[in-house]
């Protein structure tokens, strides 16, 4: 299937038993914000608009100027998501949605949320969340074809939604623990080529495929091993976090780490090392998930964090989506991301989301 740029991709170990159809151009329209910095050369970021400019959204769901910003809140519902909104002072462009093998899609939250013309990020794990269906649940299974009655399914969702969604199987896959729980990296190429044939006959003209990564240095070798191939991949994706010891329980600002300094590690390593490992390095990239932790005794120094982000971005126009994550970390507690709960981290964020030359053009979204 792939793509109006083609021509530019490596392609690397394409599956040789199918030819991909041609995708479908996604120029439509919402409101939102965006903009980039001048000097782009990459084919993943266009020339910079001027202030007040007309964006749509391009091929594959890239804005022909602009950055998308995007929200993952918990519950996932419309209502949470102008909530946010109202705090921050502006809307989101991208709604950022989890689900197993089995679940519909959408959901009652997702056709809201389209209804108020969001898109969607969906990203699809190799997990029964209810835990109603015994099973083995690895990679190799989903590859194999155990699921497919459940993944057409969701094909077939995504197709009805008539638009692009942004779609990963597996986001984070770079995780040591996924890499032990749900098999070898050869397993997961082979799952994300398997689904990506059976949303071909689907819903393969509206799914845009993003691949997404640990943004965590320690992750890089298992990253390298799972790229699928340029063809089967449309978007790279990582999470950038300054958790500051969160995960251990105890939050240190002697931790810090900028976002700057914590977004390019992955971006330099996917500039320095991907060209060898077959990687085209001039895909666009997101950032599909980010945040800070709290530090309750400096919060301003948190704000200052979220605030620094589109004065970054001006840098690495190569970035076109950046997706907040406001939620709290489900087994360890005190990672908290809850910006919009407190009045000096809402406003870094409405910095972040409002100010600075990222945040100038106006682009028109489904």
């Amino acid at each position: 299937m792939r793509r109006l740029f083609a021509a530019r991709l490596q392609h690397v170990d394409r599956p040789a038993r199918r030819t991909r159809r041609p995708r479908r151009r996604a120029g439509l329209a919402v409101v939102a914000v965006a903009t980039l910095a001048a000097g782009c050369s990459a084919a993943g970021a266009p020339g910079p608009a001027p202030s007040g400019a007309a964006c749509t959204l391009g091929d594959l769901a890239v804005p022909t100027c602009g950055l998308l910003w995007g929200v993952a809140a918990k519950p996932p519902g419309l209502d949470t998501v102008q909530s946010i909104e109202a705090k921050v002072g502006r809307p989101f462009d991208i709604v950022y949605r989890y689900h197993d093998l089995f679940d519909s899609i959408p959901d009652k939250a997702e056709k809201d949320v389209l209804a108020a013309g969001k898109v969607l990020h969906i990203s699809i794990a190799t997990r029964d969340f209810g835990g109603t269906r015994p099973g083995t649940y690895t990679w190799a299974e989903v590859a194999k074809g155990t699921f497919d009655e459940s993944l057409r399914a969701q094909a077939r969702g995504i197709a009805s939604i008539g638009k692009p969604v942004y779609l990963t199987f597996e986001q984070e896959a770079s995780q040591q623990a996924k890499v032990d729980r749900l098999g070898p990296a050869a397993d997961f190429v082979a799952a994300w080529r398997h689904i990506n044939e059976r949303y071909a006959p689907e819903g393969d003209k509206t799914a845009v495929w993003g691949w997404v990564m640990s943004g965590a240095a320690d992750n890089l070798q298992n990253a390298a091993q799972l790229w699928p191939g340029n063809e089967l991949v449309d978007w790279i994706s990582w999470n950038v976090y300054n958790q500051s010891g969160c995960k251990s329980g105890e939050i240190s600002v002697d931790k810090y780490v900028s976002f700057a300094d914590k977004m390019r590690v992955f971006y330099d390593w996917v500039h320095t090392d991907g060209p060898a490992l077959g990687i085209d390095t001039t895909k666009p990239m997101m950032i599909s998930e980010t945040g800070s932790a709290r530090y309750t005794n400096d919060l301003a120094k948190t704000a200052e964090w979220y605030a620094s982000i589109p004065t970054v971005l001006e840098k690495y126009p190569q970035i076109r989506a950046v997706t907040l994550w406001a939620s709290v970390d489900a087994t360890d507690t005190a990672c908290s991301y809850t910006f919009y709960d407190d009045a000096t981290l809402s406003a870094g964020v409405r910095r972040a989301v409002t100010s600075g030359s990222v945040n100038v053009a106006k682009v028109t979204l489904p």
